[in-house]
């Protein structure tokens, strides 16, 4: 046995590492512009469909297909179905977050363009806009993260939008998800703090003001490359983090009166009992809705520190994967 290949045909640690190596390198280069990043999301999709133990799902490769399937499927197979499903997934994504997104453009327009511009008859506009949409976004955040998962099971166009078994896999969680819901504010403190950096650059940079701007152009791009790999690790992390829940979820659904709704489901969950209380299942989702106020909190603070109106669009943990 070498540490190449395990005495089972299995790769080795060397091997191992490589691979994680490549997945990192790539996983990063294609979080750094907005078109790539669509085939991160389709990756990231894949892979938690194979993670949930989904009927035919295998470990998703960046290009290759899979083994025994045509030459050019062997060749592009992989690339062509995260593209597939990268597509897919924005176009839920996209319609799932446009009702807070589009309120928060409109909300900007009315609001820091009208102080700009003297308009201060409707001055209220904007505020009302905004709190509005930052409702919208902590309430469709309790179920988004379990929705996409859900998608990417059931291998299915709009199946983000399959109310009844999304609202009813939510129901079935635990408090873990609440866990998860925390880690994923914490772990956005850092794109946070990246969106907000132009603000501050002087002071954190010394020399930051004398230097030339080829030197300047240089940093911001480590900075992006560096963002881009914090994107894709988190987004590695969280995604394989909900769809464990998803799975515990709909092992306990099956247990309940709503064990109809999961029968046709490619997972194999383990068999877990013990409904939650309606009452329980309300507390959780309040405490959900309060926690998701971190995350849109930052949002709307880095928006002052940087004025990118597509910041209100896509965030790398609700839209795209980009690094933008």
């Amino acid at each position: 046995m070498t540490v190449v290949e395990s005495i089972d045909g299995r790769p080795g640690v060397v091997m191992r590492l490589l691979a994680t190596l490549k997945t990192l390198l790539l996983g990063t280069l294609f979080c750094t512009t907005p078109v790539t990043a669509v085939l991160v999301l389709g990756w990231l999709m894949r892979r938690m469909r194979w993670q949930a133990g989904a009927t035919g799902a295998t470990r998703p490769g960046w290009f290759l297909g899979e083994r025994g399937s045509s030459w050019l499927g062997r060749l592009l197979g992989g690339f062509a179905a995260n593209v597939r499903e990268g597509v897919l997934a924005t176009i839920s994504l996209f319609l799932a977050t446009m009702p807070f997104s589009v309120i928060w453009l409109l909300s900007w327009w009315a609001g820091w363009e009208n102080s700009f511009s003297k308009g201060y008859e409707q001055a209220w506009v904007g505020p009302v806009l905004g709190m509005t949409g930052v409702v919208l976004f902590c309430l469709i955040m309790i179920w988004l993260p379990l929705a996409l998962v859900h998608q990417a099971v059931e291998n299915r166009a709009l199946a983000l939008f399959e109310w009844q078994r999304v609202r009813s896999v939510v129901r079935h969680t635990r408090w873990d998800y609440l866990l998860f819901a925390v880690f994923s504010v914490v772990l956005a403190l850092p794109l946070f703090g990246q969106r907000s950096l132009v603000v501050f650059a002087s002071d954190l940079i010394p020399g930051f003001d004398s230097m030339s701007v080829q030197l300047t152009t240089d940093i911001a791009a480590l900075i992006s490359l560096l963002t881009a790999g914090y994107v894709f690790v988190s987004l590695v992390i969280l995604r394989g983090w909900s769809a464990r829940i998803y799975v515990r979820a709909v092992g306990r659904a099956l247990q309940g009166p709503e064990s109809d709704l999961w029968q046709s489901t490619p997972i194999a969950p383990p068999s877990i009992g013990s409904r939650s209380w309606k009452l329980t299942h309300w507390l959780r989702a309040s405490f959900l809705g309060i926690i998701w106020f971190g995350l849109v909190s930052q949002i709307f603070v880095g928006q002052f520190m940087n004025h990118d109106w597509h910041l209100w669009v896509t965030h790398p943990f609700t839209l795209l994967p980009w690094a933008g």
